[in-house]
């Protein structure tokens, strides 16, 4: 097998488990009736956290998601943008990383 065909096999073996990862975690989300944008997972061998953009709601659900998913929040971003009509829209954003032991 040449170099390029091994890296061809890792490189699929990562988006299958990143595919995984997605799907159970909105399975998760889906089954407590939350809502949940797509995942957003830094792409880099450097960082590793993603981030959650959901409503207020998950943080009751915060400590749940962590012991499952073996993950640990390390911040949350809330921002509120007011739109036409004085109303305002809320934004949460839960930024994880893999929980060491």
């Amino acid at each position: 097998m040449s170099l390029y065909s091994e890296y061809l096999e890792a490189r699929a073996d990562v988006l299958s488990k990143e595919l995984k990862f997605r799907t159970e975690v909105s399975e998760w989300f889906n089954e407590r009736g939350l809502m949940c944008v797509p995942i957003d997972i830094v792409d880099s061998l450097t960082m590793d956290h993603f981030t959650i953009t959901t409503d207020e709601e998950f943080k009751n659900h915060l400590e749940g998601f962590e012991k499952t998913f073996m993950v640990q929040c390390i911040r949350i971003h809330h921002t509120e943008i007011i739109t036409f009509g004085d109303e305002v829209k809320h934004t949460w954003k839960f930024h994880f990383r893999e929980r060491k032991c």
